[in-house]
């Protein structure tokens, strides 16, 4: 497989906090990949480096063999990196329909005279239609937004990030808060839509059952470093892993 992303010796600073320490990673196009680490590792702050949020003290990012260190995350969206959870604020007040089909209506707008265009409207709420039909939320396309329970609320925010057809998905810990049978079902929603859209997709995730159950590359970052990757049976016997985050229980 082709590598569709690489990062190249990203560092950051806040003060004297030293957040991404000279890391270096590439993904490979197809990848499922998991980042794991303790809490302040800077997971976070590697997605946002690599998305546009925050600017780098030194290295590059390149997509798709085009430098996009500088860019902003709305070109870096276009271009096909997309960030679930971070993509748009949901409308807790609309239904979860019209939430998918305001995202698509935005992504079909090339210019201004799209809004003249009824196919554009047609198109878009077909598309929002079939993203939720895939995601498992048709069922409750008519509730409010703010009647979903935790675990369809992060459901709705990949359907969002799914109408912008992306080429890589980014997911920040997509389980946090979940109930046990909310994180299995969205582990195979994960595995499935990675399947079907044949998506790249890099997710930060705490559930070690997750990580290993669905990643085939892991990376693992602490005090912004990245002290190892490669597939699960690496990582899970990884001495300087162990030490630093898994411990023994995952052995």
């Amino acid at each position: 497989m082709s590598v569709i992303l690489e990062i190249k010796n990203i560092d950051k600073h806040f003060g004297g906090i030293h957040v991404a320490n000279h890391v270096s990673i590439s993904v490979k196009k197809g990848e499922m990949s998991a980042i794991i680490g303790p809490n302040g590792a800077g997971k976070t702050t590697f997605f946002n480096l690599i998305t546009g949020f925050i600017p780098s003290d030194d290295g590059t990012v390149i997509y798709e063999d085009q430098d996009i260190t500088s860019e902003k995350p709305e070109k870096i969206v276009k271009l096909g990196m997309v960030r679930a959870f971070q993509v748009s604020s949901l409308f807790l007040e609309e239904t979860v329909f019209d939430n998918v089909y305001l995202a698509a209506l935005s992504n079909f707008r090339k210019n201004a005279k799209i809004f003249a265009d009824r196919m554009a409207f047609k198109d878009a709420r077909e598309h929002a239609g079939f993203i939720l039909d895939k995601i498992g939320l048709s069922h409750c396309k008519d509730l409010k937004a703010s009647e979903l329970s935790h675990g369809d609320t992060k459901i709705l925010d990949i359907a969002i990030a799914l109408t912008l057809n992306p080429k890589i998905l980014l997911l920040d810990e997509p389980t946090a808060g979940m109930a046990p049978d909310e994180r299995i079902k969205m582990m195979h929603l994960l595995k499935e839509l990675h399947e079907y859209f044949q998506l790249t997709t890099i997710f930060i995730e705490h559930d070690m059952d997750i990580v290993f159950g669905i990643a085939e590359i892991i990376r693992v970052l602490v005090q912004g470093q990245l002290i190892a990757e490669g597939p699960p049976d690496y990582i899970r016997q990884h001495e300087t892993v162990i030490e630093a985050y898994l411990g023994k229980e995952v052995l």
